[in-house]
């Protein structure tokens, strides 16, 4: 895997600096004539699916099938695929809809889309907003959390703000090993709540803060370096606290 993610790492810096673009159409034929160019955007209108590989892309429009794109930085513009999603890239800027499942690979993300399916996100900052009828699993550095999620959420980052909805398996982690020398950052290590949690879940944490608008549902367990702070108007519902202690967030949950 680690092989095959070098070389597709290889090729996307040969192509962007290159130039080089290919486009193949959902039959395997390469296919340059299928859009048509408006404000700078591909406009998109098949019922196959659309792969690519070369530098940055704009694309509005539908696909029909599944979405394919090695690239630079991308922006999509109330895309509709009907199929699944797969992008390794530089940036990230997609809204619309996806009707299978998401896999993003990339910088920075801003994802404003719902997701008929699973969705998997890496990334270095992180905004997610829209509708996952699926398992979500997203890592980053820092993310924003605004989605409903329909089928459970898996979350790592050094910041996480969640102020979305989740429904069924809750895990978030923050900060999953404690670096002393930032310590005395606020950020570091810091999950903020004030979304809604239906069933509950764990959490990891070196900070929670659950602000006036938290709704939690179920049994909250919560591992933190201090006790949780919680705004008045918050419903915690039935939240566990234990000290974490400096130890690792893995060998907490994997107990």
């Amino acid at each position: 895997m680690r092989k095959a993610w070098m070389a597709t790492a290889a090729m996307l810096a040969a192509l962007t600096t290159s130039g080089c673009v290919l486009v193949v159409s959902g039959d395997g034929d390469k296919d340059f004539n299928e859009f048509k160019n408006s404000d700078g955007f591909r406009v998109l209108d098949r019922d196959g699916s659309y792969s690519r590989i070369g530098g940055d892309i704009d694309l509005r429009g539908r696909v029909g099938g599944d979405l394919s794109l090695i690239s630079g930085d991308v922006t999509a513009d109330a895309l509709e695929v009907g199929g699944d999603v797969s992008l390794a890239a530089g940036d990230v800027d997609f809204t619309g809809s996806v009707g299978g499942e998401a896999s993003v690979a990339a910088g920075d993300v801003d994802w404003s889309a719902d997701v008929g399916d699973e969705l998997s996100i890496a990334a270095g900052e992180l905004n997610v907003a829209g509708h996952i009828v699926g398992e979500a699993s997203l890592a980053a550095g820092e993310m924003t959390l605004a989605a409903t999620f329909d089928d459970g959420l898996s979350a790592a980052a050094d910041e996480i703000y969640m102020a979305g909805r989740v429904r069924g398996e809750l895990t978030l982690v923050a900060a999953n090993k404690i670096r002393n020398r930032r310590r005395d950052e606020a950020s570091h290590g810091r999950i903020e709540l004030s979304g809604e949690i239906v069933d509950g879940g764990e959490v990891c944490t070196r900070t929670l803060r659950l602000t006036s608008t938290a709704n939690v549902s179920g049994t909250l367990r919560v591992w933190a370096e201090e006790t949780p702070s919680i705004d008045a108007g918050a419903d915690s519902g039935n939240l566990v606290f234990e000290a974490r202690d400096g130890r690792d967030c893995d060998d907490i949950l994997d107990r």
